[in-house]
C-alpha cells in the first residue's frame, strides 16, 4: 500500500507502486503493508477492460478503476463554437464509494476534478 500518497508527486507514487508490485511478485510483503488503506486504485484497463464495477474492500471507502483507453469518435468544439466529429483517445473512470463514508455529491465532485486534471495537466512535468 502506498502510504501518505496525498503528500507525494506522481513520480514518487509510481515508484512506490512499482516497488510494491515487485515485492508482491517475490512474496516479500509483510501484513502491515497490506492493511490500513482508505482508497484503492485499480488499473483494469491494462487488460483491455472497457468498463468494470469494482467492489470496495472494507475498511476502505472507495475504489477508482481506470479502464482501457481506445480511439473513439467524439464531438469537439473549435474556438468559434463550431462542432465537428474527431477521433480521440477515450477511457472510462469508474468510482465506487461507501455512502456511509461520504455523500455521492462529494464523490461526483472528486471524479470531475480527477477528469479535469487528467485532461489539462502537463504530464511531462510530473516526471
Amino acid at each position: 500500500m502506498v502510504r501518505d500518497a496525498h503528500e507525494k508527486r506522481l513520480k514518487a507514487i509510481a515508484d512506490d507502486i512499482a516497488d510494491l508490485a515487485q515485492r508482491a511478485r517475490n512474496k516479500q510483503l509483510g501484513p502491515d503493508e497490506l492493511t490500513g488503506g482508505t482508497f484503492t486504485l485499480s488499473n483494469s484497463g491494462a487488460f483491455g477492460a472497457f468498463m468494470v464495477a469494482p467492489i470496495i474492500n472494507q475498511p476502505q471507502v472507495a475504489i477508482l478503476s481506470t479502464d482501457a483507453v481506445s480511439r473513439r469518435p467524439v464531438v469537439v468544439t473549435d474556438e468559434h463554437g463550431n462542432e465537428a466529429i474527431a477521433i480521440h483517445p477515450v477511457g472510462n473512470l469508474t468510482l465506487v464509494w461507501d455512502h456511509r463514508a461520504f455523500d455521492g455529491a462529494y464523490a461526483a465532485s472528486f471524479l470531475s476534478k480527477v477528469r479535469e486534471i487528467m485532461q489539462t495537466r502537463d504530464w511531462d512535468t510530473e516526471f
